[in-house]
């Protein structure tokens, strides 16, 4: 019976230590869901033009981001981050792969850095993205987000500029009509876009290209110009 009840106990404390092993299969032994999956859907979004979802992803992340700065002021977050837009671009982000792992940010299992990799336009980028771990929701929600400024000019000189008239690849309607009620730049997700000017062709420099394609990709902002002898809206 002493011998029973020995091995007993023994195979009580196997399991006891097996137990935390058990229970470390997901993220932290918490069963939160990995945080790669929530940079993955984002990535995935951008890439087959579904800006509704990208969009609902990274709304906190990017009034975050510009909250307090001249960009929340002047700038225009939603027009141009439309699936629209987004599918009506020359190309696209492809060709996503997102890092298995996920390395806490300062010692922090909350804050987590993601890294990916994408190609656009025959180029190759490697970046990464902050999720932290909500407990309300119990979800990772993205702390930043994958956008870029883009400014659309027309330009007499360099202290005389101001928004132009324009049309983007997707939607009919001409942007920043009225240059005394447009924004200075606008938010949008890497892809290369195609921009056609409405100015006045009487207004246009000689030779200025009245269509341009321009690849907005990371990191850094945008400009397009278009070169004008006035300016539209003198």
């Amino acid at each position: 019976m002493r011998r029973s009840s020995r091995a007993s106990v023994l195979a009580a404390s196997g399991l006891l230590a097996l137990l935390p092993l058990m229970l470390t299969g997901c993220v932290g032994g918490s069963g939160r869901p990995e945080p790669t999956e929530v940079v993955t859907q984002y990535l995935s979004a951008i890439a087959e033009g579904d800006a509704s979802t990208a969009t609902a992803l990274d709304a906190a992340a990017v009034a975050a981001q510009h909250e307090g700065s001249t960009t929340e002021e002047v700038g225009d977050f939603e027009t141009l981050r439309t699936d629209a837009v987004l599918q009506g671009a020359e190309s696209r982000i492809d060709s996503v792969t997102v890092e298995p792992r996920a390395a806490a940010v300062g010692g922090d299992d909350d804050v987590r850095r993601v890294l990916f990799t994408y190609e656009l336009d025959g180029e190759e980028t490697s970046s990464s993205l902050q999720v932290k771990w909500d407990e309300s929701s119990s979800t990772w929600k993205l702390e930043q987000s994958l956008t870029l400024s883009m400014s659309i000019d027309a330009v007499q000189s360099k202290v005389s500029l101001e928004p132009a008239p324009f049309r983007i690849g997707g939607v009919d309607e001409t942007m920043a009509a009225d240059a005394q009620q447009a924004p200075l730049l606008y938010l949008v997700y890497p892809g290369v876009y195609r921009i056609t000017s409405d100015i006045p062709k009487e207004l246009l420099v000689p030779g200025t290209d009245t269509v341009q394609t321009v690849v907005a990709a990371m990191p850094g902002d945008v400009f397009v110009q278009f070169d004008v002898t006035e300016l539209p809206s003198s």
